[in-house]
């Protein structure tokens, strides 16, 4: 039986949803296919009906990730107006921060798999990394576009950054330490 285009693309989207939550959870080398496909609730069989290997499925996930974080600052720049920046450090250094490492933004979480990844992944990435870069500098108030560009890798950098730091930290307390820190540093960031 032949399945509709749709069907597919809804299968497509459900295994790679599956896949970039057992990328951030496990790390690429601590899932494999077969646990790649029984996260998804689906065969290897149909796994691979999807994507030809694990490391395609990667750099889809990777991609993706980056482009769901790019839709939520879109989102909060549009519901927040000129408040959405510490809108979102909010989120980022609460939700981000606590949240189950499987639901995890990929900036903070997949970068570091990047990094080890073929050039052909890591180039891609890089691709949708820029395109994060513009949205976040095109929301920021002050100065050139290169200067706001500036700020933006700043901003990405400190977040993703003080989020693994925060995670890594046995004690709670250290983790909303590190959180108040870098948001103060965030807010100040975008200021004549």
């Amino acid at each position: 039986m032949r399945y509709a285009a749709a069907h597919k693309e809804e299968a497509r989207s459900r295994i790679l949803s599956a896949a970039g939550r057992g990328f951030r959870r496990l790390g690429y080398g601590g899932i494999g296919v077969d646990g790649l496909a029984k996260e998804a609730g689906v065969t290897s069989g149909a796994f691979y009906g999807h994507f030809s290997s694990k490391a395609e499925a990667f750099r889809a996930a990777s991609m993706a990730g980056l482009v769901d974080l790019r839709e939520g600052i879109e989102r909060v720049q549009a519901e927040q107006g000129d408040a959405w920046l510490a809108s979102f450090t909010e989120f980022y250094m609460s939700v981000r921060r606590t949240c189950e490492l499987g639901e995890s933004c990929a900036l903070q979480s997949m970068t570091p798999e990047v990094a080890r990844a073929d050039d052909h992944t890591k180039a891609a990435y890089e691709m949708e990394l820029l395109k994060v870069v513009e949205t976040v500098a095109k929301g920021l108030k002050h100065g050139s576009l290169p200067k706001r560009r500036q700020t933006a890798w700043a901003i990405l950098s400190l977040l993703s950054g003080s989020v693994t730091l925060a995670r890594s930290a046995g004690d709670a307390e250290v983790g909303r330490q590190i959180a108040a820190a870098v948001s103060s540093t965030v807010a100040s960031l975008d200021r004549d």
